[in-house]
């Protein structure tokens, strides 16, 4: 790199800057740097790599930005599509490393050894003083620009020919191709250009466009691109800020429920030790008290002995004969109560659940949901032109639903035959599928698998891909009336509400809507979308159910289906109006489609902006947006 320890000298304009070894195949950047091929080539890959859809890289020395000089898609070769500095090239050819000054190339001609103090950018040639002097003079060479060698060596980028061909030297491009999009010279012309339609003076070409004003749109578009990418920008660190902002609210739940568990489990121990201090003082007592009558009684034995024996030993013979019967008394009266013997064993058993928590091996299940959004800068849906791409019509039914299948043939659901269809985009009929039981309302492709969304059946019917044949249901609880994926995740419309499901058929979620609320579809932003029908009304809400906004106009009535494009616009059908609502993903109107008459159901082709519309029942339109 550039900013190794040992970089080259500064005078030293031979010296590639990033491998510090003499030019190879030197090719220059937008902001004149020069740099051997296969050094700019190695650099631009492994600065590319990382990259997320490259645009292009920074200059290694100045860190200017330099725009992709090829497809986006192809940095490894953005190197071979840069202008190799055929200036610089000439240059190292004509130097000699043996001299210790730069060699005037007009004078050496005449085997005359001057050194040179200036660079023509046209000859391409290093010049003397004196030469400098008469290139200025003469008539044909007093318009060729000349720079010191000394801001050459100072700078390193100034040593690049100015409007001269790269492919003929000393040839001034002085034409433009308009069909290769390049300057060229009058040989080009000739040989590579003879066959070219548009190619005129850049005199001419430069009066078209200003004239034309064309400079001035084309500031306008990049403009608006850029205000785009701005506001996207604004978004991602908005983003970055929630991130930061979810990451401490996250920290502080867990250390607040750590906090609580805590406390909890301490007055939980607390208790404990009070309850089993309480039952130890309470049965030591019980069993003091027994030990203390227990001693009694040893006491009184004791004291029956004592007296025994001293009758025995030393007592007179009436003496003996009266203690004897009187203890002997005292003992048989004794023998006839009895010792309470009390053992106590205290045991407990802690709670279960405490035990769980050492099975627990995480705190929390932390879950990422990503939301993406595909952004075509050059697509504008106020100003898109609708082209039909094939129309045909189902006769004897009534198209409930709708979708493309990843091959590019057409889904539909078929509500009063009990069936599905499999199309060609063309209406060509590939394959009808009977249906056992309720009416289809709503039909999508959910990886492998087709999805039918059945009225009375409170189950969404599988249908395997490619077989085209019945396979297991998904229970939902009550009647399906509209279906939607996002992610791993379903989306399906029952008569009052709407339930999130996850791929293994579990209800995750169920959001509350009004009656004749048939269809729902989820943005790229994870948003819910719906349409009440009898309410006319268009409803968003996030996935924890708050309401993002209500769409409602005087021009919509019956909204009876709602979808989305890659780009995030949503579109509704508005049956009893006869026309499609086109809205921001944040409800507010775009574009309105009129003289639609009756359309019924809407999807759009995954990554595409083609979509079909089925109107009056059974007319099937395959319609493309397209822009100028």
């Amino acid at each position: 790199m550039a900013s190794s320890n040992s970089p080259p000298h500064k005078g030293d304009v031979s010296t590639c800057s990033v491998c510090f070894e003499r030019y190879k195949n030197p090719r220059y950047l937008p902001c004149l740097h020069s740099f051997c091929h296969s050094c700019l080539e190695s650099y631009i890959v492994s600065t590319c790599v990382a990259k997320e859809a490259p645009v292009g890289f920074r200059c290694p020395l100045c860190r200017d930005f330099v725009a992709a000089p090829g497809t986006f898609s192809s940095p490894e070769k953005w190197a071979k599509q840069l202008p190799l500095n055929e200036s610089l090239i000439t240059y190292l050819k004509s130097e000699k490393p043996s001299e210790d000054h730069e060699t005037c190339e007009a004078c050496r001609r005449t085997q005359e050894d001057q050194p040179a103090s200036f660079w023509c950018k046209s000859c391409m040639e290093s010049l003397c003083d004196m030469c400098t002097k008469y290139h200025r003079k003469n008539m044909m060479t007093q318009d060729h620009k000349l720079v010191q060698l000394s801001e050459i060596k100072l700078s390193g980028s100034a040593m690049i020919a100015e409007n001269v061909c790269t492919k003929h030297k000393g040839e001034i491009m002085k034409m433009f191709c308009a069909d290769h999009k390049e300057a060229c010279c009058t040989t080009c012309v000739s040989f590579e250009h003879r066959k070219c339609n548009n190619v005129d003076s850049i005199d001419k070409c430069l009066t078209e466009l200003q004239e034309g004003k064309q400079m001035e749109r084309l500031l306008r578009e990049i403009d608006k691109l850029s205000l785009k990418l701005n506001n996207i920008a604004k978004e991602e660190e908005e983003n970055v800020s929630q991130i930061d902002r979810q990451s401490s609210e996250l920290i502080q739940s867990a250390e607040k429920l750590l906090q609580e568990t805590q406390a909890h489990l301490e007055e939980l121990k607390q208790i404990y030790l009070r309850e089993l201090s309480k039952i130890m003082k309470d049965r030591k007592g019980k069993v003091n008290s027994s030990l203390e009558a227990i001693s009694e009684k040893k006491h009184y034995v004791e004291h029956c002995k004592q007296l025994l024996s001293q009758v025995k030993d030393s007592g007179s013979d009436i003496a003996y004969v009266c203690k004897f019967y009187e203890v002997k008394h005292k003992i048989d009266e004794i023998k006839k109560t009895y010792v309470n013997k009390v053992s106590f064993d205290i045991q407990g058993k802690l709670s279960s659940k405490i035990k769980e928590l050492k099975s627990i091996s995480k705190l929390s299940e932390l879950s990422v949901f990503q939301k993406s959004c595909s952004m075509e800068f050059g697509f504008d849906v106020k100003s898109a032109r609708m082209t039909l791409e094939s129309e045909f019509t189902i006769e004897h039914s009534w198209i409930y639903g709708g979708c493309f299948l990843p091959s590019g043939g057409i889904l539909l659901a078929d509500y009063p035959n009990f069936r599905f269809i499999y199309l060609d985009c063309v209406g060509k009929s590939i394959l009808q599928g009977k249906l056992v039981g309720p009416k289809p309302r709503d039909i999508i492709v959910s990886g492998s698998d087709i999805l039918i969304a059945l009225e009375g059946l409170n189950a969404l019917q599988k249908v395997a891909m490619g077989k085209f044949s019945l396979g297991s249901t998904i229970p939902t609880g009550e009647s399906c009336l509209g279906i939607a994926k996002f992610q791993e995740y379903l989306y399906v419309t029952r008569p009052t509400s709407i339930i999130k499901l996850d791929k293994q058929g579990n209800i995750l979620k169920t959001y509350p809507t009004r009656k004749w609320t048939y269809s729902v579809t989820v943005t790229g932003s994870g948003d819910i979308v719906h349409c009440h029908y009898g309410g006319n009304s268009v409803t968003a809400m996030r996935d924890d159910g708050q309401t993002l906004w209500v769409y409602k106009h005087p021009q919509l009535i019956g909204p009876v289906c709602v979808t989305v494009d890659f780009l995030d616009n949503i579109y509704v059908a508005g049956e009893q109006s006869n026309n499609i609502h086109i809205l921001s993903g944040k409800g507010k109107l775009l574009r309105i489609l009129s003289d639609v008459p009756k359309p019924f159901c809407m999807r759009f082709k995954e990554g595409s902006l083609s979509f079909l519309v089925v109107t009056n029942g059974n007319c099937v339109k395959v319609y493309n947006l397209k822009t100028d």
